[in-house]
């Protein structure tokens, strides 16, 4: 945002100092976005004048920038600046936080109407850092944002809630509560890592009593109230219990283990059981609420991860390393029941003290794109933009009647044709070196003029290069004629 430093010094008082940001690193407090809904950016700035905080915004007219509103702040600096849909899904509400003392800030949010912007109602929220996102709820995500408060108690722990705005003002926003509470379950496992305090552990149960994970958060709880101090009080980690205790009951156990494999997956010498379970209807096998469960060893501590698609048929686990660290990572294969035969595949890999996903099938089928397109002559070229490669398959075993549809008596097309290539539809790990540590076979069919004219495949060999999943090796195979 330096380019705009000389143009802001000609609307800031001469004595005026743009104010900074500290987190997630130091920079200035100026932003640029669309707060009034017209699909034009804004240019908006916190700065410091005579022992007083302001907001500048200024609105670009006809390639000229103008004073838009001049805002009063609060606090002595500023610790957040940001838009998002709070309100309205066509118009961004300025997110700010004014810093109150070294742990908190007080929460603004200014929406702009027809009579100018307008303070909403934050009851009075301060705290010590928030978190913005459209948030999926049981319907998935709706175009809003809530916002999540982070309120610093003691030591590394903090009080979590998540709001959203109803018209009237923030209220909580529990249906979103099992996406984002996963996210403060997992930051006090790691805080307990480091440090065995009975405050890591009250406020670990709250997470995981939110996130929906009532048998885990029924063990915490039990493990906050055997200190011989325990936090915050007797009578509080009481309470929460009871309501823990209540949810198991209302909560139907409808759920199969699925598959089931033994390894150890977080590396402390001790055999871990990994297993999927999920839900169907009788005499159906498409599976549902399909989810990882790890059982540790050492700890007899559960750990339950959602998967991003959580529906199918035939789920299976397979514990190997792919990392190279000589643990035994996780890979889960789901059928999707689709045309093409399609999986939904998963990697999960302990890393830096937590179990993370580190391989998604989707995501690998999003970033790595293909053309196929029929060529004279009997021929089809398939291309891929990662690796950069170049295929050419012969068509001519697919026989006189398949290619008099398509081609001329001189073999010349009759008309462009381009097929596509299909999601995977296998993934298998292969230890090709034996040396121990797999890499992942990922099949995906060509398709020509439609979906059963299948090509043939394209073989993409994977391997771990110390951060993330790489095409090592790729080829395409091809069907063989018939020779009976």
């Amino acid at each position: 945002m330096n380019e705009y430093t000389d143009l802001l010094n000609y609307f800031l008082p001469p004595t005026a100092k743009v104010l900074d940001l500290q987190q997630p690193q130091k920079q200035a407090a100026i932003l640029l976005a669309d707060i009034n809904g017209d699909q034009v950016e804004e240019l908006i700035v916190a700065y410091r004048f005579q022992e007083k905080n302001y907001i500048l915004i200024l609105k670009n007219v006809n390639g000229q920038w103008q004073p838009m509103a001049h805002i009063i702040g609060r606090g002595y600096g500023i610790t957040d600046l940001l838009a998002a849909p709070i309100t309205n899904r066509g118009v961004n509400t300025l997110i700010v936080g004014w810093q109150q003392g070294s742990m908190l800030s007080e929460l603004n949010l200014l929406q702009w109407t027809n009579d100018g912007f307008k303070r909403l109602p934050t009851n009075d929220i301060a705290y010590s850092k928030l978190e913005v996102e459209d948030m999926p709820g049981t319907n998935g995500q709706d175009g809003l944002a809530e916002i999540a408060i982070w309120t610093h108690d003691t030591g590394e722990a903090y009080k979590v809630d998540v709001y959203r705005f109803d018209g009237n003002g923030l209220v909580p926003a529990k249906d979103v509560y099992p996406y984002y509470f996963k996210k403060v379950e997992a930051y006090y496992k790691h805080r307990l890592q480091k440090n065995d305090y009975p405050f890591y552990w009250y406020y670990l149960a709250d997470a995981q009593n939110k996130a929906g994970d009532f048998e885990q958060a029924l063990l915490s709880i039990e493990k906050a109230m055997s200190f011989n101090s325990p936090y915050p009080s007797k009578e509080t980690l009481e309470a929460l219990k009871n309501e823990i205790l209540h949810a198991l009951r209302r909560t139907p156990s409808t759920m199969i283990v699925v598959d089931e494999k033994r390894g150890d997956v977080n590396g402390d010498g001790f055999m871990d059981t990994v297993y999927i379970t999920a839900e169907k209807d009788k005499d159906s096998p498409f599976w549902k609420n399909i989810t990882l469960v790890i059982l540790y060893g050492k700890t007899n501590v559960h750990e339950r991860l959602p998967l991003k698609e959580n529906m199918g048929y035939h789920p299976t686990i397979f514990l190997g390393d792919f990392t190279g660290d000589q643990l035994d990572d996780i890979l889960i294969v789901i059928d999707t029941g689709g045309s093409g035969a399609t999986v939904n595949g998963y990697i999960f890999s302990f890393v830096e003290g937590t179990m993370q996903q580190v391989f998604d099938a989707d995501q690998f089928d999003a970033q790595h794109h293909y053309e196929v397109a029929y060529q004279d002559h009997y021929k089809a070229i398939v291309k891929s933009a990662v690796p950069h490669k170049k295929y050419t398959l012969d068509l001519g075993y697919k026989g006189k009647e398949y290619l008099s549809e398509i081609y001329n008596e001189d073999g010349t097309l009759k008309k462009p044709i381009e097929g596509w290539v299909d999601p995977p539809s296998g993934l298998y790990p292969i230890d090709l070196a034996r040396t121990g540590v797999y890499e992942l076979n990922i099949v995906q069919q060509i398709a020509g003029r439609y979906h059963a004219d299948g090509l043939g495949y394209v073989e993409s060999m994977l391997k771990w290069d110390g951060h993330k999943f790489v095409v090592d090796r790729q080829s395409v195979s091809i069907f063989g004629e018939d020779l009976s």
